[in-house]
């Protein structure tokens, strides 16, 4: 529980709430890169009320996950367990802050209900754990653990509807420590073909409200990138 942090995102149109994991004891923190997208700062909330502001080492929305670094030390850093050893029916444990802070360290539990599930998020398809864990807005970048406490998943995406109930899911923890480490070294995933730069769509309402052209928002160019050269 106490490794289980609240996120605040404020963005240039309100405020954005999940939840964080603490990777480590001298301050990195994971969550989710959609909770801190589009961000202009962020700050992390301890399960004892410490309040520190968070800075972003690295982002990846392919994976939907984001390290942050608060100056801090001495911190309850998570024990993360093999996501490969699961089973379906096993007892899952969610732990996040549903709805934002005011209800901070809520606790769930479910099963797993299926594994390898291949879901379909904003456009691209992604491969996780699922469960009937209640998840709910704000659950995500929060633990999901087995019966020991260990992380076995990382909160990301539920299934939202009148006529659906149960269906949250979860990065796997074997495939998430090591895009983790590689966002802790490099700021980014190594490997991949990057354009280079990072930013947001203005929709035609966005650009008729700001009074700005509508299109794609270059907000960074990621240094050394062929974006940065051209």
């Amino acid at each position: 529980g106490p490794s289980v942090v609240g996120v605040t995102a404020q963005l240039y149109n309100g405020v954005s709430s999940g939840s964080g994991i603490i990777f480590s004891a001298d301050g990195y923190i994971v969550t989710n890169a959609h909770v801190i997208s589009g961000a202009g700062s962020v700050q992390v909330t301890t399960s004892e009320g410490a309040i520190y502001s968070a800075e972003v080492i690295g982002s990846d929305e392919k994976s939907d996950l984001a390290v942050l670094k608060i100056e801090a030390s001495g911190l309850p850093a998570a024990v993360f367990g093999d996501s490969d050893d699961l089973r379906v029916g096993q007892t899952a444990i969610a732990i996040g802050n549903p709805l934002g802070l005011d209800l901070a360290g809520t606790v769930t539990a479910g099963v797993i209900s299926a594994l390898d599930r291949e879901v379909e998020v904003d456009g691209r398809y992604m491969t996780l754990i699922q469960t009937d864990a209640a998840i709910n807005p704000g659950n995500s970048g929060g633990a999901l653990l087995n019966s020991s406490g260990q992380v076995i998943g990382i909160n990301s995406v539920k299934i939202a509807s009148s006529e659906t109930e149960g269906l949250g899911f979860a990065i796997p923890s074997n495939v998430a420590v090591p895009i983790i480490r590689d966002l802790m070294t490099n700021g980014y995933v190594t490997g991949r073909a990057s354009i280079g730069v990072s930013g947001e769509e203005i929709s035609g309402r966005m650009a008729s409200y700001y009074g700005v052209p509508q299109g794609f928002l270059v907000r960074s160019v990621t240094p050394g990138s062929g974006a940065e050269q051209s």
